[in-house]
């Protein structure tokens, strides 16, 4: 009798529904045949199980030293008990029993199998990008891809940003020096390169202060932000940024405070508390809280929690290992105006619905003219802005790429 695994990773939204997946996000629900099994294996706190004849592809047509690696599913479970999983499936699917389906359910946090742990969803990668079979990372295609679609070393892969304001503008800026432009990579082009700047937001170099980052960044201190050319983007798109919380060799914060915005103060994001309703005027510092509005909007700025601690608290003098300054924000707004925020992780740690307006940019390192000097303990490493929505796949590979690219271990 033929069997079915079913993978239910999450309630189907506009932030999900994909059927392909090279981050192991977006995919909310997928059966497939127990006889599709190539192999499984085992890892601390989890199993993985690994598909033939499973990817979205009949053909591909790949450079030579490229493979498509196969669909695979990696589900969490007890750490200790990952043998014990795998040989229940295996029994599950050579036994003669009339049940036909091994569930891994994260909604309704059940599962046939006792040691599953429901609380991880599981990592679901149905993947479109080949890979360089002698390392097993992704091919960036060949020199005129890489080229077309590079900016900042980062490969978008098609999905190339309208504003891209990266290291690599930074070169010409000794340390400390006043950054008084920020050239933009993106497709939008000079017209949006930033040339006003409100005092002066200094840059900060890796190799003259460790803020925790690989490349330059800039900090902006009371009173200081970077004048955007006024740009918008009324319907859904993506938002990305690298910062960090290091403000000395070793001294940290752990807020979210306003980081960009319009001139009026109407869109602003990604942190804050706000204490006006519209044109945002004052602010209290927030951790753990992401507030966005859009312009518009009359509304106060939507607030939500997010699922992680965002900035992680490090405490100075006490730091391991474990604690990193480097913080990467990917904002996805769907079709349908669902605002979903991924972490370095490249997970989703809140979700805004419905959120309204058009993201006008006026302001970097600040929304209005707002002071927020306790932000300013920290600096700004890349921004930038795609105008429309790629997906939550590529959100979700996106912010692990810059964070890996931008952390300084």
């Amino acid at each position: 009798m033929k069997k079915f695994f079913l993978f239910r990773r999450e309630v189907d939204n506009s932030s999900n529904g994909e059927t392909v997946s090279n981050s192991g996000e977006g995919i909310s629900t997928i059966a497939i045949s127990s006889d599709n099994v190539s192999y499984i294996t085992t890892k601390l706190g989890g199993v993985v199980i690994t598909f033939n004849e499973a990817s979205a592809f009949e053909s591909t047509f790949l450079r030579l030293g490229e493979s498509l690696p196969k669909t695979k599913v990696e589900i969490s479970c007890k750490e200790g008990e990952e043998s014990l999983l795998m040989e229940s499936i295996l029994n599950f699917i050579s036994s003669e029993s009339k049940k036909t389906i091994m569930r891994f359910d994260n909604v309704e946090r059940n599962s046939t199998f006792s040691s599953f742990d429901d609380s991880k969803k599981p990592a679901v990668i149905v993947p479109t990008l080949a890979v360089e079979t002698s390392t097993g990372f992704i091919s960036q295609g060949s020199e005129e891809d890489k080229y077309q679609n590079t900016s900042g070393e980062i490969n978008f892969f098609g999905n190339y940003p309208q504003l891209d304001y990266n290291h690599e503008g930074l070169s010409s800026f000794a340390h400390g020096a006043t950054v008084s432009s920020w050239k933009n990579d993106g497709r939008a082009g000079a017209s949006y390169n930033i040339s006003t700047v409100a005092n002066t937001p200094s840059c900060v170099d890796p190799d003259s202060a460790d803020r925790g980052l690989t490349t330059k960044s800039v900090s902006f201190a009371e009173n200081e932000y970077m004048t955007i050319p006024s740009y918008s983007v009324r319907n859904d798109y993506l938002l990305y940024m690298v910062w960090t919380t290091q403000y000395t060799d070793s001294l940290y914060n752990h807020y979210l405070l306003p980081m960009y915005g319009d001139g009026d103060g109407e869109t602003t994001g990604p942190g804050g508390v706000f204490l006006d309703d519209l044109q945002i005027t004052k602010a209290k510092v927030s951790n753990g809280l992401i507030s966005i509005r859009h312009d518009g909007d009359t509304n106060p700025p939507s607030s939500v929690k997010t699922s992680k601690q965002i900035p992680q608290i490090i405490i100075s003098g006490n730091v391991t290992a474990s604690d990193i300054p480097c913080h990467v924000l990917v904002i996805r707004r769907s079709y349908d105006n669902d605002v979903f925020v991924y972490d370095r992780d490249g997970e989703v740690v809140a979700t805004v619905p419905n959120s309204q307006g058009a993201l006008l940019l006026e302001r970097l390192g600040t929304t209005n003219e707002l002071q927020t000097n306790s932000f300013n303990k920290g600096s700004i490493a890349r921004f930038g802005v795609i105008d429309y929505d790629p997906g939550a796949d590529f959100a979700s590979t996106l912010a692990k790429d810059l964070f890996n690219l931008y952390y300084k271990p």
